[in-house]
């Protein structure tokens, strides 16, 4: 049975606006985010965050043929699909990285002692719970703000409204948890379920969860909860801008990686080598008239 992109809904990438604007299919109800070219009145657009599902390969004509108003789109693919021969030399796939995946059904990955102790100390004092209350679920977006304060997140790619997090809400499979103790909240995550797929879009920490480790306590939450209803959890990969101790805590509860492909389309071949004409050229990065 073919999966719907949850991610791909105008609804949803209405929430995403300090990305671009929402761009609809024509025909489908299917959207991308455009974003003007700087000092043209050229448009490029990027799939959705954090991904397009590709039910199959059928579903890359939506984006070659549906946008074609746009200079270049970039899509990047689910964790875990690979394209055929074929398709790969009729479009330009890119590897872009591996994501985090804790498989119940391999072995669990070994603690050190030293996360071991964190990881009793945090179960001893907090506990790991399903949200369900819409007003309860939206109470991660004060604890994002702060995040994005301490992590220099504002005018970023990951400068997020509450209505990004309102839109996760109303999504299908949407899921959000908490780690608190008596006194406050230690830590909140959101995602969405795709079929036996949990994907966690948002992790955030809280300065007083830090001091207790409250992030252990989420992750370990977040395997039982897999584990319980027989899925497999989906964590993410590096940002680019993600730290040693990021890379080192994320290793730390997973068994698994898959790989995440970029779609690299151009429309308007002409005026996208203009661009690179007066832009330069930007091998690491697509489109490459962007830095």
């Amino acid at each position: 049975m073919p999966v719907l992109c949850p991610f791909s809904t105008v609804d949803y990438l209405h929430g995403l606006s300090n990305i671009g604007i929402v761009d609809q299919h024509p025909v489908l109800p299917v959207a991308v985010l455009r974003r003007q070219i700087p000092g043209t009145c050229n448009f490029d657009g990027v799939g959705p965050w954090p991904y397009r599902w590709i039910s199959n390969e059928s579903d890359i004509k939506i984006f070659t043929e549906g946008f074609r108003h746009l200079v270049s789109l970039c899509v990047v693919t689910h964790p875990g699909w690979k394209p055929s021969i074929a398709l790969a030399g009729k479009v330009s796939i890119r590897p872009l990285k591996d994501h985090f995946v804790f498989d119940p059904e391999k072995p669990a990955p070994t603690l050190s002692r030293r996360a071991i102790k964190r990881l009793k100390s945090a179960a001893n004092r907090g506990i790991f719970e399903v949200v369900t209350l819409r007003n309860e679920q939206l109470k991660i977006v004060g604890l994002y703000e702060q995040l994005k304060f301490r992590r220099n997140l504002t005018g970023g790619y990951f400068d997020m409204s509450m209505n990004h997090f309102d839109s996760i809400a109303r999504l299908p499979g949407a899921v959000f948890f908490r780690v608190s103790d008596h006194y406050d909240v230690g830590a909140m995550a959101c995602g969405v379920i795709i079929n036996n797929f949990l994907q966690i879009l948002h992790i955030v920490p809280t300065v007083y969860g830090l001091r207790w480790n409250a992030s252990y306590l989420m992750m370990h939450g977040l395997q039982d909860y897999v584990q319980q209803y027989g899925m497999i959890l989906l964590t993410g990969g590096m940002p680019a801008s993600g730290t040693v101790g990021l890379s080192i805590f994320k290793n730390r509860w997973a068994n698994a990686f898959l790989p995440v492909n970029m779609l690299c389309i151009v429309n308007d071949r002409e005026t996208a080598a203009k661009l690179v004409f007066e832009y330069g050229y930007h091998p690491n990065y697509f489109p490459n008239y962007r830095k």
